[in-house]
């Protein structure tokens, strides 16, 4: 049976959107090695495009509000993280494998040709997934800084560890990197940056920015990928933070995979990201969110669990999280129905 493969895209412009069907057509319309299937998440109250192609299904904010009823406002608008609602749709089609993109990333052999990894995009995430990936590994640590101390073999030194286990692959990309607005504000020249990119495992009780661009994961993880309030809410209100979702629910993913005994891999496949983010508005998005940044992977660090599986884990974390302040209390109560959509499903 051919893996059935579905793919998450928020948006909100048409043009970007046609383009990233037309870029990735070869491989995600008439693919001979995977059923893959496309769900447009389009940031609009109702749909204000029409998106013509067989394996695509196209949302908009009336299908959140349909399926979620008064619970509707746990999705929210005017960000990225509008993205959920997908996951949570892809989880009911009983997929073999779960990617998420962003509609400014497109197939990186077509803008850069000094790639090294041959194998196709969908096929890198998948074999990632469910093959493993081989990791160089330095079996050597110095006693000393910045000296070698005698004994430190000069060349043989490093070996190939093969990790299995892998319940998310974190793709990677090259061109514009995802840098934070104060980062870019203190660099000169941001875009056109390449091969800067690290193939490795997530070690175990550590943390990383997990950025949403590009990620496949296994379907029975997906009760864990909530991308957190951010943005606006149902009535336009902002719910106080921008561009921290995907950061804050990696955190909580690594968390719960690491007491569950997966590992999480960063790397390949690379995309290309082809636009510049205003540094200045990518830093106001933000301002208001770093202090909490600097504590939160602190707080989620903090609580013991204690359940077998992804759904009771990500409820143990919505109960145990502080209650700090009124987003908090809110944050906790939608993540709290998140997980009851799941529930609910007879899986």
């Amino acid at each position: 049976m051919i893996p059935k493969i579905i793919i998450v895209i928020p948006t909100i412009r048409k043009n970007s959107i046609n383009r990233f069907l037309k870029e990735w057509k070869q491989e995600f319309l008439n693919n001979k090695k995977f059923d893959v299937n496309l769900l447009i998440i389009e940031d609009n109250p109702q749909k204000t495009f029409d998106l013509k192609q067989k394996n695509l299904i196209h949302y908009s904010w009336e299908d959140i509000e349909k399926d979620l009823g008064k619970n509707s406002w746990i999705i929210p608008r005017r960000t990225d993280c509008i993205r959920s609602y997908g996951y949570w749709k892809a989880f009911q089609k009983n997929p073999n494998m779960i990617i998420t993109l962003d509609d400014d990333c497109y197939p990186l052999k077509k803008h850069f040709t000094k790639t090294k990894n041959k194998k196709k995009f969908l096929q890198t995430h998948w074999d990632a997934l469910n093959k493993g990936i081989n990791i160089q590994e330095n079996y050597w640590i110095t006693t000393i800084k910045d000296l070698r101390p005698r004994g430190i073999p000069y060349k043989k030194r490093i070996k190939i560890k093969k990790y299995k286990n892998i319940i998310l692959n974190h793709g990677l990309w090259y061109n514009v990197p995802d840098l934070d607005g104060k980062t870019q504000l203190s660099m000169e020249r941001v875009s056109g940056l390449n091969n800067y990119a690290i193939n490795q495992i997530i070690p175990k009780n550590k943390y990383y920015p997990m950025c949403g661009m590009n990620l496949a994961w296994k379907p029975e993880a997906t009760p864990a990928l909530f991308f957190l309030l951010m943005g606006q809410n149902e009535n336009n209100k902002y719910w106080g933070f921008d561009r921290f979702g995907d950061i804050w629910s990696g955190i909580i993913f690594k968390k719960i995979a690491d007491h569950l005994g997966y590992n999480i891999s960063s790397g390949n496949p690379i995309i290309w990201h082809d636009r510049a983010s205003n540094a200045n508005v990518n830093f106001e998005k933000e301002k208001s969110g770093l202090r909490i940044n600097e504590y939160f992977w602190q707080m989620i660090d903090e609580i013991n669990l204690t359940k077998n599986n992804f759904k009771d884990c990500y409820k143990q974390i919505a109960q145990k999280l502080p209650s700090k302040n009124i987003y908090f209390i809110k944050l906790k109560k939608a993540m709290k129905l998140w997980i009851n959509l799941f529930q609910k499903l007879k899986k």
